[in-house]
């Protein structure tokens, strides 16, 4: 009975992680609608110290290779624990960190037609409830790490429950972003 329900706990983890690792290349795969210049990919950041990568799969092996041996790991030692090779759970323990940090795995900011994507997370405009755009000066977090950060903004896209963000270092790729993210803010609500 015990083996039953940490079984049906581990699947209640191992099954969204896998529908959140797909959805995520599937996504990939797709055109996006902003970056779609070299400069806008140079001034939009996940962190502070590095531009993006480009869309697709082969731009973003870290985030596909990591969370994919992490996927096929987490099924091989629940089918040798099936088998019997062993009974203790702490072997499992290891991952956990994996599927806390797969957001940050995917250094990646793309909008879509169908929504946003931000890092491992994939936010549908259904779901979207406003955004906004918060300077960095001294104060603020990001600032400092890098000169051209300093001057920018970090977006916040906001969710009922949650939000994603990204930094912004350019005012034209500012104003794409809001013109975007407005036009979908404003068919929505109608």
């Amino acid at each position: 009975m015990k083996q039953m329900i940490i079984t049906i706990v581990f699947m209640m983890f191992f099954i969204p992680y896998v529908y959140l690792y797909l959805r995520q290349i599937i996504k990939m795969n797709q055109t996006a609608v902003f970056p779609v210049t070299e400069e806008d990919v140079k001034a939009i950041r996940r962190q502070p110290k590095a531009p993006i990568g480009l869309m697709g799969i082969s731009h973003q092996k870290i985030g596909l290779y990591l969370n994919g041996s992490l996927i096929a790991l987490a099924f091989l030692l629940e089918i040798s624990k099936k088998l019997g090779y062993f009974i203790d759970w702490t072997s499992l323990s290891f991952i956990l960190p994996g599927l806390i940090n797969y957001n940050q795995t995917w250094n990646v900011f793309a909008i879509m037609d169908d929504g946003v994507l931000c890092g491992g997370r994939f936010v549908p405009w259904k779901r979207m409830q406003s955004y906004e755009f918060e300077p960095i000066n001294k104060d603020h977090r990001y600032y400092g790490y890098v000169s051209e950060v300093n001057s920018g903004y970090e977006l916040e896209i906001k969710t009922k429950l949650t939000y994603v963000n990204c930094i912004v270092t350019s005012e034209e790729a500012k104003e794409k972003l809001s013109a975007l993210l407005d036009a979908h803010l404003v068919s929505k609500n109608n």
